[in-house]
């Protein structure tokens, strides 16, 4: 749901073809995506067929002489400005027929994501730029956009002055893949309030000369932030994101300034924030700097198959302990066979490697992280085999918790240390 614009809006819909007549359209966002609500009359205008699943048109039997698609992108405009609409297709429809009055329906076109404000969707096909901002980004980094200062009084040392600078900031390199940095602003309530606040906004920013897949963009993102979702153990979400097109930028004192619109989308599961002062990182870019994020950029390029369903597990809010053991099983089972390669077996012989070997092997890997029971391997894979075969004897779910529970702490551990933590400062984070 928009925070600062109105979440519905009636305007046009511009299909790109110079010969259409102008759409009417009701544009909307809300979690479940972006989309137009489009009425049409059935009869007088072509693009009715965009809406036509399952119906048969005697003029066009073989759907060869009508396009029976919309356009994958659309430029939209109202009385607040203009949207460029990207990854367009067609939803349900609705129409009606028979009675005095010609016949009427209503579409819907989805769209992946939405710019607002942009000039033309013709610039965001492949974006130069994307930023993201998320949960907990500057606290882990470090990095902000306010700096504040106490002042004690020399007399008492209880009285004090208390100030807060916001200022600008240089951009925050992080690796060389897309450019990937921080950027930093300040916000602030103005003065028209008796209470004046400040926040600082961080954002994770890729950006290119040549423009990329919004795909291409997003995944580096979202790899940041499961890096971030692991170190706190926290499903920590994406609260807001921008984009740029070196074809949209503005001359300020002479001088081209690179605009950034905002972006619309469900494909990255947008959430309010719900980071606070009592959370804490296992490890912070601080710990381990440009050279860790770079080797867990390639981790999760190598270890995907078992990173990806321990990250989820944060996704799982509500499920049954057998479903958290049995995701847990999967990275440790994906995990295990990833080091096991690259520990010099071959993947033949890595794949018949079973789970409390796995577990032994990632267990030499976190040696010194955690003092782990010494029959952690075998009361883990039990606990596993229990959820995964159903011949197998019956572990108690308060036991297969602890066991889930320090499955997750192992592959945190794990990651900690390919991440360039040393196993002794990693003991002293628990």
């Amino acid at each position: 749901m928009a925070d600062d614009q109105t979440p519905t809006r009636i305007g046009f819909l511009v299909d790109g073809n110079p010969d259409s007549d102008l759409l009417t359209a009701l544009y909307e966002f809300d979690e479940l995506g972006v989309r137009v609500k489009v009425p049409y009359l059935v009869d007088a205008d072509d693009r009715s067929r965009w809406w036509s699943q399952g119906v048969m048109f005697m003029d066009d039997v073989d759907r060869t002489r009508y396009s029976y698609d919309p356009p994958t992108e659309f430029d939209y405009y109202d009385n607040e400005g203009s949207v460029a609409l990207i990854g367009c297709r067609s939803g349900p429809g609705e129409r009606r027929f028979g009675g005095t009055t010609p016949a009427a329906g209503v579409g819907v076109i989805n769209a992946r994501y939405a710019v607002e404000g942009s000039w033309a969707a013709a610039h965001y096909l492949k974006p130069n730029g994307f930023r993201s901002e998320m949960d907990g980004l500057g606290q882990w980094l470090g990095y902000s956009a306010l700096s504040s200062v106490v002042k004690y009084k020399k007399d008492d040392g209880r009285s004090y002055e208390f100030s807060t600078t916001a200022k600008q900031v240089e951009a925050m390199r992080l690796a060389r893949s897309m450019n990937l940095s921080a950027v930093a602003r300040a916000v602030g309530s103005g003065h028209q309030t008796p209470d004046v606040t400040y926040r600082s906004r961080v954002f994770l920013e890729t950006f290119m000369k040549s423009g990329r897949d919004w795909d291409e963009h997003l995944a580096l993102h979202k790899a940041v932030r499961s890096l971030l979702r692991l170190a706190a153990w926290k499903p920590i979400n994406f609260q807001s994101h921008e984009v740029a097109s070196l074809k949209e930028t503005v001359t300020i004192n002479g001088q081209g300034k690179q605009t950034w619109s905002k972006v619309r989308t469900a494909v990255t599961g947008i959430a309010p924030s719900s980071w606070n002062t009592t959370d804490r990182f296992l490890f912070t870019y601080k710990d381990i700097g440009r050279v860790g994020l770079g080797k867990w950029l390639q981790l999760m390029n190598d270890y995907s198959r078992g990173l990806e369903p321990l990250v989820r597990l944060l996704d799982l809010e509500g499920a049954t302990i057998d479903a958290h053991m049995s995701q847990i099983g999967i990275a440790v089972e994906g995990i295990g066979y990833q080091s096991l390669i690259e520990s010099g077996n071959t993947p033949a012989a890595a794949n018949n490697v079973k789970v409390k070997a796995r577990v032994d092997h990632l267990l030499n890997e976190v040696a010194g992280c955690y003092a782990f029971d010494t029959t952690f391997a075998q009361d883990f894979t039990d606990s596993y085999n229990s959820v995964k075969h159903a011949n197998r004897a019956v572990v108690s779910p308060q036991a297969k918790f602890d066991h889930y529970r320090e499955g997750v702490r192992l592959l945190r551990a794990w990651v900690a240390v390919k991440v360039g933590m040393p196993a002794s400062l990693v003991a002293t984070r628990w």
